[in-house]
């Protein structure tokens, strides 16, 4: 067999090995386009391997989500994101089967939100995950029937339905971790308030347990309001979650409300408050206050009269340092992130902390009608 007849033999065996490939691949393809078919079958086994997940559209707005060893962060707004919402993404985009295949005519993308989002009128969302130095991309496009939803690979152009749906917004403040406190009004033992021209005052519990917030001062010839609307203002620490952050101002601002709020484990929140146009906006300093902690102790784990010992079941003690921790660690995890932010809280929310004097005293008696 001479050279020219092995060249052509090696020339051809190239060509069925290319055209096999071809093959295989164009056989995925298919079997990845049917009914209940996985969307992205490699990505189960890179889940712990995530580290981003990006989402753009053309209009340039844009969320990077990155992990590393402290959790997941809201790149855009440096902050911390709401792990369990980007983890339900992850599941949701791991377990994407194809309800059934759609166009894969380009003029029809737009019907369904699949197309190229590289225009500003463009409604689809790109998504890149990333594990490593692989990247897994998708076109997401309109949701349909409530659970399922319209994708596309970009390399590819057959688009499908496909379930779960997934919520995939590139707003960054859709995503970041958005809790500031969620703290019981019963555990607040005082709220010193100073609101911008409106005069100061102080609401206290003397004890654990108390129901009732005492206001002072009150002014001469006034009285104060019910018990349910000045126990009402403790409640503000309870599921209180801002909308958006922003870098502080370099200077505070001369005309601002002000207002602390102590808990009786020694925790302290101090807002410093103001508002533009229809937003509100607030400052915060958390810290604790060991002295102040010490003077209300909690009262001591209440014990099952009908549980007998038995040290063959019993746990072990916790170690000392886990048994001085604070229970709530709500002022160090807010130490930790706030330094340096002003958050966007809800108006309600703002009024519901700096509350002028007038609100928590009975209203003046009408003046009697002079006679004619």
């Amino acid at each position: 067999m001479n050279k020219k007849t092995l060249g052509i033999l090696a020339a051809v065996a190239a060509v069925l090995l290319g055209s096999g490939i071809a093959l295989l691949a164009h056989r995925e393809h298919q079997q990845s386009e049917q009914p209940g078919a996985v969307l992205f079958p490699d990505l189960t086994a890179s889940l712990d391997a995530v580290t981003e997940i990006r989402m753009s559209k053309g209009d340039g707005s844009r969320t990077t989500l990155r992990k590393d060893g402290s959790g997941w962060t809201v790149v855009e707004r440096q902050f911390p994101a709401d792990g369990a919402r980007v983890r339900e993404l992850l599941l949701g985009l791991t377990g994407m089967k194809v309800v059934e295949p759609k166009t894969s005519d380009p003029a029809n993308y737009a019907r369904l939100g699949v197309e190229a989002p590289d225009s500003a009128t463009a409604t689809s969302t790109l998504v890149e995950i990333v594990a490593g130095a692989k990247t897994w991309p998708l076109i997401v496009g309109h949701g349909a029937e409530g659970r399922s939803i319209y994708v596309r690979k970009p390399a590819e152009k057959a688009s499908a339905l496909v379930e779960p749906s997934v919520s995939v917004d590139p707003d960054p403040k859709r995503w970041i971790n958005r809790q500031l406190t969620d703290i019981r009004g019963e555990s607040v033992h005082d709220i010193a308030v100073r609101p911008a021209g409106s005069p100061a005052y102080l609401l206290t519990r003397a004890r654990r347990g108390d129901t009732d917030l005492t206001l002072s001062p009150v002014p001469r010839g006034r009285t104060a309001a019910n018990s349910m609307a000045i126990n009402g203002q403790a409640d503000a620490l309870t599921a209180f979650n801002f909308d958006d952050l922003r870098p502080a101002p370099a200077t505070t601002p001369a005309a601002v409300d002000r207002a602390t709020f102590r808990t009786f484990d020694g925790q302290v929140f101090e807002f410093i408050g103001r508002k533009e146009s229809d937003k509100a906006f607030v400052s915060v300093n958390a810290s604790r206050d060991a002295a102040l902690a010490a003077k209300f102790p909690p009262p001591p784990a209440a014990k099952d009269a009908d549980t007998k010992a038995d040290t063959r079941t019993a746990p072990a003690p916790a170690p000392a340092a886990d048994a001085a921790k604070p229970a709530d660690q709500t002022a160090e995890r807010l130490a930790s992130r706030s330094k340096g932010l002003e958050f966007e809280i809800p108006l309600y929310k703002y009024e519901s902390i700096f509350k002028p004097l007038e609100e928590l005293l009975e209203k003046k008696p009408e003046p009697a009608a002079k006679g004619k």
